[in-house]
């Protein structure tokens, strides 16, 4: 019975290297470019950004930001503006699935469905548009991201990306979301497409120890259309 249950075993184990062969990325990351030049190229087509699809999740506590997750469309272009849903931390108490839009610089919520609110300057509680801003969001941190190294190849939502690990400063991390009020750089992740402009797929950035802010970003450049709310 031991030399069947060896033999047996041993065609388990060649199939399951097989297979877990052939479901790898045909892309390393020795194939790819350096990652200081990665970034650069990222940093540029985010930049360039006139709208995305953005879903933001965030793992543990972070101090200062309101939000635990949120799905929605930003826009830079024929105006800042952005609009989806978001689970939020509002007076201590968490709220899902509450509408928002920002547009002409204000931030409008709808607590309970289709009761929306005026909650004035969306710069002095969260501006999520900001992140498409090519001097305070995504494109920034991705430009002072620091000691950077091409991690590995992974693919997140259908799309071969690159996964590069770096340290992001205090001041970019601050730009993006001034509430956090961070005072020291912090470990930053970039996923960027393997191939064509490099765009940015996904961008975390690592708070604290357990404590992190994840973007994933889809649909590049394609048309958005943010209606202000009747208040």
């Amino acid at each position: 019975m031991r030399p069947r249950f060896a033999v047996l075993f041993s065609a388990l184990l060649a199939t399951v290297l097989l297979f877990a062969g052939c479901s790898s990325s045909s892309t390393s990351t020795a194939d790819l470019p350096e990652p200081a030049t990665l970034l650069s190229d990222s940093q540029k087509s985010t930049a360039a950004l006139k709208s995305v699809h953005l879903e933001l999740a965030v793992t543990g506590t972070i101090e200062g930001l309101p939000i635990e997750s949120l799905s929605g469309d930003l826009a830079n272009e024929p105006a800042v503006a952005a609009q989806g849903k978001a689970t939020i931390i509002f007076l201590g108490q968490k709220v899902e699935d509450v509408e928002f839009v920002v547009a002409d610089g204000v931030l409008y919520g709808a607590l309970t469905p289709g009761s929306w609110t005026d909650f004035g300057p969306a710069s002095d509680i969260y501006d999520v548009s900001a992140i498409l801003n090519p001097e305070k969001g995504l494109a920034n941190i991705l430009a002072n991201m620091t000691d950077p190294k091409n991690d590995s190849v992974e693919e997140i939502n259908g799309v071969e990306t690159v996964k590069v690990t770096g340290t992001v400063s205090a001041d970019a991390v601050n730009k993006i979301a001034p509430d956090i009020k961070a005072t020291a750089p912090v470990p930053g992740t970039a996923w960027v497409k393997t191939d064509g402009d490099h765009a940015l797929v996904q961008a975390q950035l690592d708070i604290s120890e357990g404590n992190s802010v994840q973007m994933t970003l889809s649909k590049w450049d394609e048309p958005v259309t943010v209606t202000k709310p009747a208040v």
